[in-house]
Parts: C-alpha cells; sequence; structure tokens
C-alpha cells in the first residue's frame, strides 16, 4: 500500500492542486505541520517571489522547508503563532502574520502570511499558506510613524527649550503663517498669526557681518530642509553675530527642520536660537589654544580612547598621532609609542610600564596630572613629546590626556641655556678682572699710604715734637685713616657683589655696643654743635648672638650720614625699640632721625643704589664715595633685616633698620663661662649634609667656622690664614674620608702648627675604636656624630682650656740680619727703620733680581729671613721666592720669606706660599705683627 507522500507525489492529485495554485492571484503553498516543515507544494508566483527561476533554485534557498523560506530573526515570532493555531482545536484554525524573507540576490521583502491549520485525510497535518509581497505598504507605514515621530520630538524640543533660548517657533509653511513662538528675546515679529516671510526678513536684517545674510538664506533653503527631513538628517545650522530685539549683540545658533504635520499633511517649519557667545570661546579654545599648544587632546575610558582634538596631517614631521580617532589606548603605546621611543634614552619596558593605565590610575590618584617625557627616534631626528594626564573622573577610570611636542621648547631651553651659560662665564671673568683691577689698585694705593702711615707713626715717637708739628701729624694720621677707610667701602662693596662678605655669628652685649656707639656719635655731635639723644624702649635685653661688628658698622654708618647731613644747632636722636620676641629670637628695631638737609621724594628709590648721591656737587664738601647706603643695605639684607628711609627736603630724614636676632641665655644670667665668639674654628668633612649641620651647630653657639670637603682643602685653608697671621684656634676634622682622612690633618697640624690649634675628632664610630690613633696623631678631643649637638660646646670648652702644648721658643731679634726686596725707596726707608727699633740690621735690595744675586752671593745662613715684596721690576717676589728655594745650597729651603703685599686676598696668599713664602704681611704693616712674625719663623738655634 503507498504511503501518502508517494501518493501525492504520484501525481493522483497533484495535477489538481497544481492547476488550483497556479489559478490563485498570488503566493501559494503548503508544507507539512511537524518539526521538519517540509514543503508539498509552492506554485510559482512564490518562486517569483523569492527571485528564483526554477524549482532547483528555490529547493537550493531554502532547503524546501517553510523554515527556510522565514528571515532567521522573524522565525520565532512566527514559530510561536505555529504552536497556538495546532493546539487550539476551537480556533478558525487560520493565522495572520508579517515577517522578512531573504532573496536569492540577497535583498529584503516584507511579506504577509495568511496560514490555515488543516488534517488532510490521508496526508495527515498540513498548513496551506496564502502569502504576497507588502514591502512597499509596510515602507509607507513605516515612514507614517517615522514621520510622526519626528514632528512629535521636535515639537516637544521645541516647548523644551523655550525658557532658555533666545527665541523658539513653529511656522506653517503651507499657510506661510507662524503658529506659536516663545523666548527670552523676542523679535516685533515672534508672534502667532504674523506672515512667516516678515519674520525671516527682520531676522536678516538684524545680522551684522557682511555677507551673513546671503549665507543665512543658502544655508535655509526650504528645498534643503525638505532634502534633510526626507533623508532623516539633524537640523540645519547656522552661527552669525547679530542685534537681538533688546538691542545687545552677540553670536546668535540658528537651527531650522522641517516635517509633515501627522494629521494635516501641512509642512511645518521648526526653529530654535540660541545665544552662542560661551560656544564660540569654546571653539577658539579648542581648535587655536589648545590646538597650538596640544597636537592631541584625547579622553581615555578605562582602556579606550577617543581623539578630542588632533590632526595628523598638521603636525609635519615627527607625529606619533593615532591611528585611528579611537581604539585600545594599550595598543595604541604597543603599536606606536613604544616603537618610536628612543632606546638609547630610555628602559622600554619601564616606559611601557610609565604609560600603562594602571600607572596613570595610581598617579592620579591622589594627583590631579601626571607627565611623561617620552624621547622618540623618527626618521633619524629626535623629537621630544609631552604626554599629560588628567582625572575627569577616578571611579570609572576616565582620564584626559594632552599630547604635545616639546622639541622646540627644548631646543629653546637649550639655546637660552648656552646663552646663561657664555653670560655666566663672561661675568665671571669680568669678576676675575674687577677682582684683578681692585687688587692692583689696593696695591698701589696702599703702597703710598703704607708710606703716609708708617713715616707719621714714626715721626710721632719723636719726644722733640712741638705741639704743633705733633697736632699736624695727627691730623695727617686722621686724613689717612679716613682714606684708607674710603678704600675699604671699595673693597667691601666687592666683596659683597662677589658674594664673598660673610657674616660671623657671636655673642655680644648689646648694652655694651650702644654704649660704643654713643661715645663715638657724641662726640662727634659735640664737635659740629648738635644736639644728640639715645633712648632705648621696652625690655631690650643686653645679651644676643649675632655680627655685632656688621650691625655696629650699618648703624654708625647711618649716624654718621645724619651727623654729617645735619647743621648746627640740629637735632639727631637714636631710638633702640623691641618689637617682636618669638622662638627664643628678638626682633630689634634701630631708628635714626635728624633735622638735617634731607632728601627730595624722587631721590629715595635711588639712594641706596653704588656711587649714587643726589647731588654730586656736595661730594666736595661732605666727602663721601657713594657706597656708604649701598654697604649698608647689604649687610642689613644679609642679616635678613630691612632698612627704610622717609624723607623731606629741608626738615631731615629718617632710617628705620629693623634685624631679629637670636636670643642668648647665658648672656642673660651675665655668666659668660666661655667666649666662644674669640675662636676661629675649621670644620672637615666630605659629607656636604654633616659639614652643614656642624656649621648650623657652632653659628648657634657663637662660633665662627669656615668649612671645607677635604683634608687637602683644610691644610691649604690652615696654611693661608697662619701666613696672614689669622691662624684657626680650632679645627674639627671628620675622622674617616677618602684619600686623606683625619689622621693626616691632625698630623700636619701638629707638625707645623702644634702651638696655635686644637683638634677635635668627628667620627660616626665608638671613639675607643679611632682613639689610640687619634690620640698618636695630636687630637685633643672627640665627638662623635650622632651626639654633635648635644655634647659639642660642652666638649669645645674643655678642649680650649687645655694647657697649651709647648710652643716654638722665640728668638731674640737683636743682631739679625734681614734681606729686604722692596722697590719703592720710602716703604724701603719705613721698614728698615722698623727693623732698626729692633736691632736688625737690613740689607736692601731694589727689584727681586738684585735680592736674587745678594742671598746666592751671601754665605749659608748669612741672612736670617727675606721681605720680600711681591710687585716689583725686572723679577717679582712669587719668581724671586721660588728662585731662591731653588738654589743649591743648604739654607735656601729653610730661610724664613715673608711677603709684604699690598694684596690681601686669599688667593694671593696662596700664591705667595706656592712660590715658596712662609708668611703673608698685608701693606701697610703693622710693626708689632712683623716683629711677632720674624720672632715666630727666625730659627732659635741659628
Amino acid at each position: 500500500m503507498s504511503t501518502p507522500n508517494e501518493l501525492f507525489q504520484s501525481g493522483y492529485m497533484t495535477s489538481a492542486i497544481e492547476w488550483i495554485g497556479e489559478q490563485i492571484p498570488g503566493g501559494f503553498f503548503i508544507y507539512r505541520a511537524d518539526a521538519e516543515m517540509e514543503l508539498l507544494y509552492v506554485n510559482s508566483a512564490v518562486r517569483i517571489m523569492y527571485g528564483c527561476d526554477t524549482d532547483e533554485e528555490f529547493r537550493e534557498l531554502t532547503g524546501y522547508t517553510f523554515k527556510g523560506m522565514v528571515h532567521p530573526d522573524d522565525y520565532e515570532s512566527i514559530d510561536q503563532s505555529i504552536e497556538e493555531q495546532i493546539h487550539d482545536q476551537k480556533a478558525a484554525n487560520r493565522d495572520h502574520v508579517e515577517y522578512r524573507i531573504i532573496r536569492k540576490d540577497g535583498s529584503i521583502r516584507w511579506v504577509d502570511d495568511y496560514g490555515h491549520f488543516a488534517q488532510f485525510p490521508g496526508y495527515g497535518d498540513v498548513f496551506y499558506v496564502f502569502i504576497s509581497d507588502i514591502t512597499e505598504q509596510y515602507l509607507a507605514k513605516e515612514e507614517s510613524y517615522r514621520r510622526a515621530g519626528v514632528y512629535n520630538s521636535m515639537l516637544e524640543q521645541l516647548h523644551s527649550a523655550a525658557d532658555t533660548s533666545l527665541t523658539v517657533f513653529r511656522s506653517n509653511l503651507t499657510t506661510g503663517l507662524i503658529e506659536e513662538a516663545h523666548g527670552v528675546d523676542l523679535y516685533q515679529t515672534d508672534r502667532a498669526g504674523v506672515n512667516f516671510e516678515e519674520a525671516e526678513r527682520v531676522r536678516q536684517e538684524s545680522l551684522l557681518v557682511d555677507g551673513d545674510r546671503e549665507k543665512y538664506e543658502e544655508c535655509f533653503r526650504i528645498e534643503q530642509l525638505m532634502d534633510r527631513f526626507y533623508k532623516g538628517a539633524p537640523p540645519a545650522t547656522f552661527v552669525a553675530y547679530c542685534r537681538r530685539q533688546s538691542g545687545r549683540q552677540c553670536f546668535v545658533h540658528f537651527t531650522r527642520s522641517v516635517a509633515h504635520a501627522p494629521t494635516s499633511g501641512d509642512l511645518i517649519l521648526f526653529g530654535t536660537e540660541s545665544e552662542y557667545n560661551n560656544e564660540k570661546v569654546s571653539e577658539v579654545l579648542n581648535e587655536k589654544v589648545l590646538a597650538q599648544q596640544y597636537d592631541m587632546v584625547t579622553y581615555i575610558v578605562d582602556n579606550n580612547y577617543s581623539v578630542v582634538i588632533g590632526d595628523a596631517s598638521k603636525i609635519g614631521k615627527g607625529s606619533i598621532f593615532p591611528k585611528h580617532h579611537s581604539g585600545l589606548y594599550a595598543d595604541y603605546i604597543h603599536d606606536q609609542v613604544l616603537p618610536a621611543a628612543s632606546e638609547s634614552m630610555h628602559d622600554i619596558a619601564a616606559l611601557e610600564e610609565a604609560l600603562s593605565i594602571d600607572t596613570i590610575a595610581e598617579n592620579l590618584e591622589d594627583n590631579e596630572s601626571y607627565t611623561i617625557n617620552v624621547t622618540c627616534e623618527i626618521d633619524g631626528a629626535t623629537y621630544y613629546k609631552r604626554f599629560t594626564y588628567y582625572v575627569i573622573d577616578r571611579e570609572t577610570r576616565f582620564f584626559l590626556l594632552l599630547k604635545s611636542d616639546v622639541t622646540d621648547v627644548l631646543r629653546h631651553e637649550r639655546e637660552q641655556n648656552d646663552i646663561l651659560a657664555l653670560a655666566l662665564k663672561e661675568a665671571e671673568h669680568a669678576n676675575v678682572a674687577k677682582t684683578a683691577f681692585l687688587s692692583s689698585m689696593s696695591h698701589e694705593i696702599r703702597t703710598p699710604m703704607n708710606a703716609i702711615i708708617g713715616l707719621n707713626s714714626i715721626a710721632l715717637k719723636d719726644p722733640t715734637l712741638s705741639e704743633k708739628t705733633k697736632d699736624y701729624l695727627l691730623k695727617i694720621g686722621e686724613s689717612a685713616g679716613h682714606l684708607l677707610n674710603l678704600i675699604n667701602d671699595i673693597l667691601d662693596m666687592s666683596r659683597i657683589e662677589s658674594g664673598r662678605l660673610t657674616l660671623h655669628k657671636e655673642e655680644f652685649n648689646l648694652a655694651e655696643m650702644l654704649e660704643q656707639i654713643n661715645t663715638i656719635v657724641q662726640s662727634q655731635c659735640d664737635d659740629k654743635g648738635l644736639n644728640f639723644e639715645c633712648h632705648i624702649n621696652g625690655a631690650v635685653d643686653d645679651w644676643y648672638f649675632g655680627d655685632d661688628t656688621k650691625l655696629k658698622q650699618v648703624i654708625i654708618n647711618i649716624l654718621s650720614n645724619a651727623i654729617k647731613f645735619t647743621d648746627a644747632p640740629g637735632n639727631v636722636t637714636f631710638t633702640v625699640d623691641q618689637i617682636a620676641c618669638f622662638d627664643r629670637q628678638t626682633t630689634l628695631r634701630f631708628t635714626v632721625r635728624d633735622t638735617g638737609i634731607g632728601m627730595d621724594r624722587d631721590y629715595l628709590p635711588k639712594l641706596f643704589d653704588p656711587f649714587t648721591q643726589e647731588d654730586a656737587s656736595r661730594r666736595n664738601k661732605y666727602g663721601s664715595t657713594g657706597l656708604g647706603m649701598a654697604i649698608t643695605k647689604s649687610i642689613v639684607e644679609m642679616m635678613n633685616g630691612t632698612i627704610d628711609v622717609t624723607s623731606k627736603k629741608g626738615e631731615g630724614s629718617t632710617f628705620t633698620v629693623t634685624v631679629t636676632l637670636k636670643n642668648c641665655e647665658n648672656g642673660k644670667r651675665n655668666t659668660k663661662a666661655f667666649d666662644y665668639s674669640a675662636i676661629k674654628a675649621l670644620v672637615v668633612d666630605d659629607d656636604p649634609i654633616a659639614l652643614e649641620h656642624a656649621g648650623i651647630v657652632l653659628d648657634d653657639i657663637g662660633v665662627s667656622a669656615d668649612a671645607v670637603s677635604s683634608a687637602d682643602e683644610a691644610i691649604s685653608a690652615i696654611e693661608i690664614h697662619h701666613a696672614k697671621q689669622e691662624p684657626y684656634n680650632l679645627v674639627l676634622v671628620d675622622w674617616r674620608m677618602p684619600y686623606r682622612g683625619g689622621a693626616d690633618v691632625t698630623r700636619e697640624i701638629r707638625r707645623r702648627y702644634s702651638n696655635e690649634t686644637r683638634v677635635i675628632a668627628l667620627t660616626a664610630y665608638d671613639s675607643v675604636d679611632v682613639m689610640d690613633e687619634a690620640i698618636a696623631a695630636g687630637v685633643d678631643g672627640f665627638i662623635p656624630k650622632s651626639e654633635f649637638p648635644v655634647v659639642v660646646s660642652r666638649e669645645i670648652e674643655r678642649v680650649m682650656h687645655l694647657p697649651v702644648k709647648a710652643a716654638k721658643s722665640r728668638v731674640e731679634l737683636a743682631g739679625r740680619r734681614i734681606l729686604l726686596a722692596e722697590d719703592l725707596p720710602i716703604n724701603a726707608e719705613i721698614i728698615k727703620e722698623l727693623l732698626s727699633i729692633k736691632g736688625m740690621a737690613t740689607d736692601h735690595a731694589e727689584n727681586g733680581q738684585i735680592a736674587l744675586r745678594l742671598f746666592s752671593d751671601s754665605e749659608p745662613h748669612y741672612y736670617d729671613a727675606v721681605l720680600m715684596d711681591v710687585r716689583m721690576p725686572v723679577m717679582d717676589g712669587l719668581e724671586t721666592a721660588a728662585a731662591i728655594r731653588a738654589l743649591p745650597r743648604e739654607d735656601a729651603k729653610s730661610v724664613p720669606i715673608i711677603a709684604l703685599t699690598a694684596n690681601a686676598f686669599d688667593e694671593d696668599v696662596q700664591r705667595s706660599l706656592q712660590a715658596g713664602m712662609n708668611a703673608h704681611l698685608s701693606k701697610p704693616v703693622e710693626p708689632d705683627q712683623l716683629h711677632h712674625t720674624l720672632m715666630e719663623l727666625i730659627d732659635a738655634d741659628l
């Protein structure tokens, strides 16, 4: 017996069904109502609907199943309808569905499907279906829905913007009338019922920039607006500068769009107008300012980036701009930034870590910005890129990246640095030249001054002098002293400008200092017939830490000027006030008032400039270099103080100096058990932190200290100060230093200066570990570094109270023979006279060459010492000293050679010592200092 399908295919009934199917106007097919949904019959209209020419093409396209005929995304809803029809036997056994199909050419069409479930006797459960193409109707319906949605959306946006916009309106282009208008700055035509063309004319007339009216018309042509509507494009926009109805002028952002009214079908135009000033500024900020400073502005959300500002075509060479305007941040860093990074300048793995999102987030956890500089090698050239990240939102890891090219900036900085380096080098050369000039001038001026002061001193010792002559000589001495003070002012100014003027903080008695000042000033006021008063207000203490010498110089300079520029019977008043006391420090104010000639207000800003005077003609009358006030101000500022002046022409001046000094507890009790200010110390330590700390502690207790960082520097400094007759009486030396340690310094001190210097060892170790070595080397005490702040003052006081080691026995000078090298006869005469006072004989050489010959021709040990002027014709003192030391005779290496020179700088002393001299005496020579130096240096055994 045949199966139902075999019967159906056998032609028993197919011919009738095929005939009926082809007569039906539209698609018709039958499929089995089971899981496979096998098609039993399909008419030609269905094949054409699917774009197939033959049954074979249709079978290949659909698999010859109903499921294969339906778009995959629509089948689920269709299947649900089929199931409901099968299981609801009481229903009409028919359903209507719409779904998409896929034609052979891949195009999508919409169909409606009227399906009927039936139980075909002999064939089982089947569906027979009538199907038709409804694509055009469906799209028209969707377009109608879209237009209605667009219209309603436009209407909603219009109403929501009414309260914040200048104008919003809805116009019916079909009727030509405005239907509604709202806003905060409406034109007079913006109201319902007004002709739309009249409203547009008013708007165009409000545009203030030439050409904007034509652009406005072109932008908002109805044909263009309609085209945008049908294409689903956003509204047309235009920005122009306008004058509103209120009279204010501003940039305005116009938008226009059209839509069909859903009910009437009329063409409706929607318009909004809003102020655009802030947005205009933002545009310029973004496009001009940011774009000029940064070649890329990007935001990063987690690991995704998106470029906001930037155009690779405008960056030029050396760009590492992202290939895509958005993407994965890690890919951009890995694929573009790291390959361009210079391997000679970066550890690439470390750079990748530094640029990672996790590192950025970590650095921006507590900071608002994070910057990484990347050196890139691109196309054989070097570029410098700067990546700067800012926080937008930490929780979401939302960051802003600003990338800039700083190649030109860094190149400009290098060029500027090179210019500054060259300027610094030239300034250093100029400073060296100025120092050399001042040294030369000092020598040239001090040389005759030496003769004046020396001869004056010798003349005053003549017991046969008349009182009149003695008075003349005293006045000569005073004038010479004044001239020497002028020279010192110039040298002080030089030291200030070169940064070589230092303050020596020590314990001092303010009352004694003020008494000394008052004594000097009272005498000067009495001589000039002025009234002088000194007032001390408030609880001013007696003792402070500071540089009383420099402070006294400041006050006396101001008081001397007050006396100088005040005529009798004028007044000079000196007032001292304590104006603050805090943290063991006291602020004092020193005020000097006079009733003198005063100064113009225009001159006051120039008062403290070097070499300035209000009236240059006064120089002869008052005698001044114009440096006093400049030096005074510089010293006050070095003390971290201030100096102010007020003055009125013809009425006088008031100077106010304010300085802060450290309090002195020992001084307050008037129990100065030990005078630390008498100590001249040297600290030696290769650790800069320890060196600075030692200086601070010594400064706090009033010890004047110099600092060096090596043993060689220490020995050189000790040698220089000894030669200048200003020896260090205390050396604190770090025991463990590279190359040469504290033991070397101590042994050298003990070998050469044992009678004048105490040595304290600074050690980071237990002193027991180094005690034997240190004591053998000759140290006087120990200060462990860890306890330095606590025990330093006690240990220094203990060491300084130790008995002085046996000094070298001093010789009698009588009968000693001295070789004097001096080119100026008058200076030679003075020195010979000073030597003869102690019974010494002198051989005089007019220059170094003669001195060398005299020494060479003499018997060994004939001369006990050589006094050598440094600057001489033919052969100077340095060459002569070196030549004597090079002579092949036993006394050439040991004979004391003492420099006589007006050059008082440390570098001058160093050159003298390097030439082989033993000591350095500055002109004008003090007789006692000359005699003392000879007694120290001449060997008593010879």
